[in-house]
């Protein structure tokens, strides 16, 4: 594998997150599991192609998370860590070099520049430890807990309300489902002892409560990344309909447990034996 710092070599792989990017912060972009898509593809086409992967500028500016009160306020600025000086002259080179897109005949490319989500998952299928371990590695946080059995994501706060038969991203699923996805991954789990984390942009302890999931701790502090990459040790994922819960399995390469009506195969390749619907 060619080191993701190596900017000895003449082929650069960019992730584009958003512009204007100014290389300490860019203009607003998408959240984490949005984002991540250019920077996956990167990873991907650094290893098939070599030369190196330019880091990111992760940090964005955020106005509606503050004027909404909401926990994780999205401006990404601790989620990897910061550019060495040689690492911030390749990236300089890079906005400036020949460039290609990623699809396009890459002889005589010096860049190659990777933006939006594309097929999502689609794109990247069997990538999953090649992305987590380049991610972890460039992650300033890292989860340090070990497997654990089952992770549930609760996504609220910016969801808009639907009904159980929503089949996109970015809907709310009612309370009741969850419980109905627990007792189906205590069946999947079988017998023994519970160790669970609870994810959500709500108060987890409540949620524990409401929805009595014994075993059950909120996920530690951490970051958007973290909270990811801890997601991905889990055995059983009950997901939301959310590109971080995605992110989560797949990284992880757990089974998981979706609305019975999510229209998972727009996103990513369903499995058979991994995923599970209710």
């Amino acid at each position: 594998m060619v080191s993701p710092l190596d900017i000895t070599r003449d082929l650069l792989h960019l992730p584009i997150l958003s512009q204007p990017d100014l290389g300490i912060f860019r203009s607003p972009g998408p959240g984490l599991g949005n984002l991540l898509f250019p920077i996956a593809r990167a990873i991907a086409g650094r290893e098939k192609h070599g030369g190196s992967l330019i880091i990111p500028t992760m940090r964005q500016i955020k106005i509606g998370t503050y004027l909404r009160m909401e926990r994780d306020k999205r401006t990404y600025g601790d989620i990897l860590r910061h550019r060495k000086w040689r690492e911030m002259a390749a990236w300089l080179r890079a906005q400036y070099g020949l460039s290609s897109q990623e699809q396009i005949e890459l002889d005589g490319a010096k860049v190659i520049r990777y933006s939006g989500m594309l097929r999502q998952f689609h794109d990247i299928d069997c990538s999953g430890l090649l992305i987590r371990n380049e991610l972890t590695a460039l992650a300033r946080k890292k989860p340090d807990t070990g497997r654990f059995n089952i992770a549930m994501h609760v996504r609220l706060g910016d969801f808009a309300p639907a009904h159980n038969d929503a089949t996109e991203q970015s809907t709310r699923i009612p309370m009741d489902w969850y419980r109905k996805a627990f007792a189906q991954a205590l069946e999947l789990r079988g017998s023994g002892q519970i160790r669970g984390i609870l994810f959500s942009d709500e108060d987890p302890r409540r949620v524990i409560d409401e929805l009595g999931l014994e075993g059950f701790v909120p996920e530690p502090p951490g970051n958007a990344l973290y909270s990811m990459l801890l997601m991905a040790q889990a055995d059983i994922l009950i997901g939301s309909r959310s590109t971080f819960s995605l992110w989560g399995q797949f990284l992880g390469d757990s089974h998981a447990i979706w609305p019975r009506e999510f229209n998972l195969s727009k996103y990513k390749p369903v499995s058979p034996i991994k995923d599970q619907f209710v």
